[in-house]
């Protein structure tokens, strides 16, 4: 790919660091002022995460040719390929024509307080770029998550918040018809009898940041939506995502159900492609220290992130219900 005048210019200017050499540490290191290249790779990061964050957030159709974009302008501004690896991507998924207009789940099952939920599904562009970024494996492509609160439950109104999720805000609450409109859904039951006193307890704790008026908070796996660097850890009372959000409530009872399992491979996701483009650039100068801190981000991630797939496998739930469609 052409390299443009700013791609030319970066590289002049690491150049220049590289033949710079700390006489100090006798290692020849080169002398980079990598947090100038790490804030200009940042920033650029920073639009490519904002999108995301817009497409599964609001569903907008138009994120996807947002992304494609911001995608163009990285490759030729650092002369990477990720545009080329989301085009060859979305060219062999078996996306062909979306799906409009899916019946509801009529025998979706809600009936058992504590039950973990799972959707997913590739009937949309914007929900394949949700599934290109993450490393989903499974029929379903599950990607979000809630968990029932019976207590919480009318059936005579499906359109009452009884789920405890993550919106727009942060924590917050989703419907049983939300659920029952979804594409693919997957229901899970604990293994272990969950107390009920405890149960309610750690399900009115999450309540407090569930709650509408509850605004203090922000959605995302990242602090601040776009610091690759500063994956938000499950503990965290500030940024909250869906399936942070089941976690902390089995948590709270003394399960963890994040597998964490090799299940799942992490290469195979976009996110992985954008961060090895990263280290690429910003290591340009040794590709070993590129592949280690490629390595350590994407294990530290997968330790960090508590991923729908991760709850799918995990062994303290089993299967209940699921509809792939």
């Amino acid at each position: 790919m052409k390299k443009t005048k700013s791609t030319i210019l970066l590289m002049m200017i690491l150049f220049i660091g590289f033949m710079t050499f700390n006489s100090c540490s006798g290692l020849n290191e080169p002398v980079i002022d990598e947090a100038a290249v790490e804030a200009e790779l940042n920033q650029e990061l920073a639009v490519i995460m904002n999108i995301y964050q817009k497409a599964l957030l609001t569903d907008d159709p138009d994120s996807v040719d947002e992304l494609k974009n911001a995608l163009e302008n990285f490759d030729a501004k650092y002369d990477s390929n990720l545009a080329d690896d989301f085009k060859a991507s979305v060219q062999s998924s078996k996306l062909t024509d979306p799906i409009k207009n899916l019946p509801l789940i009529e025998n979706l099952p809600i009936n058992k307080d504590g039950d973990v939920y799972l959707s997913g599904g590739v009937n949309s562009l914007v929900n394949y770029l949700i599934d290109w970024v993450g490393p989903n494996v499974t029929e379903g492509n599950y990607n979000h998550g809630a968990i029932l609160d019976l207590n919480k439950f009318d059936p005579t109104n499906l359109d009452g918040p009884c789920f405890h999720t993550a919106v727009l805000k942060g924590a917050g609450f989703e419907t049983p018809m939300n659920w029952k409109k979804k594409q693919n859904v997957s229901v899970f039951t604990s293994k272990t009898a969950l107390n009920a006193a405890a149960l309610n307890s750690a399900q009115s704790a999450m309540d407090y940041y569930c709650n509408p008026n509850n605004t203090n908070q922000s959605y995302g796996f990242f602090k601040n939506k776009v610091d690759f660097f500063s994956l938000v850890t499950k503990e965290d009372n500030y940024w909250w995502y869906c399936t942070k959000v089941i976690w902390r409530i089995y948590n709270d009872l003394g399960i963890n159900i994040d597998s964490d399992t090799s299940a799942i491979d992490w290469t195979k996701s976009g996110l992985y492609s954008v961060v090895k483009a990263y280290y690429k650039v910003r290591y340009f100068w040794s590709s070993s220290k590129a592949k280690k801190a490629l390595n350590d981000y994407i294990d530290k991630a997968r330790k960090t992130i508590v991923l729908a797939e991760e709850i799918y496998f995990s062994n303290q739930l089993s299967k209940k219900f699921e509809i792939i469609r």
